[in-house]
């Protein structure tokens, strides 16, 4: 019987790993050597992120607090009342001067999208539609946040609910 023979089956000694599991096992080492060095010793933290980033939106919400308490004189607002009819009116107003360019007088679309749908990308609800006028979407829709009143922006949703 041979040295190396354990039950018929022959031992065969390696010298080295093949090269491909060592250029592999060296590359995950230089990137762990990275990640630490950039993520573990450069001070990132995604509490500080999200702590900024809470603050940002406090700060965003209590300027538009203050501008809604404060509009400036000459600058048109929706009724102050809660009469819908009196909203939708000024909202249709507001959409034939801001609106129209993009969605067309009709609202059935243009450059931007069909607003009698039943069912918008973002919500239809007076929240996600407040979100979207307010803040704007991606892929071309502004925000209208800094030049509409909040009278002007309930008035645009009443409106934008109301068609069919």
């Amino acid at each position: 019987m041979a040295e190396n023979d354990y039950d018929g089956i022959k031992y065969r000694e390696e010298k080295s790993s093949p090269l491909i599991f060592r250029l592999l096992l060296g590359g995950l080492l230089l990137w762990g050597v990275c990640f630490m060095g950039y993520y573990l010793f450069s001070g990132w933290s995604s509490g500080k992120e999200f702590a900024e980033k809470q603050k940002l939106e406090s700060a965003k919400s209590a300027e538009f607090e203050q501008k809604e308490k404060t509009t400036a004189p000459g600058i048109a607002t929706g009724p102050k009342s809660g009469d819908v009819a009196a909203y939708i009116a000024s909202g249709k107003k507001t959409f034939a001067e801001r609106c129209v360019a993009c969605h067309g007088a009709d609202a059935k679309g243009g450059i931007g999208p069909d607003l009698t749908r039943p069912v918008y990308k973002f919500g239809k609800t007076e929240a996600a539609m407040l979100e979207s006028i307010t803040n704007g979407r991606p892929a071309g829709m502004p925000g209208f946040g800094k030049e509409l009143g909040h009278e002007q922006l309930e008035g645009v949703i009443k409106y934008l609910l109301s068609l069919k």
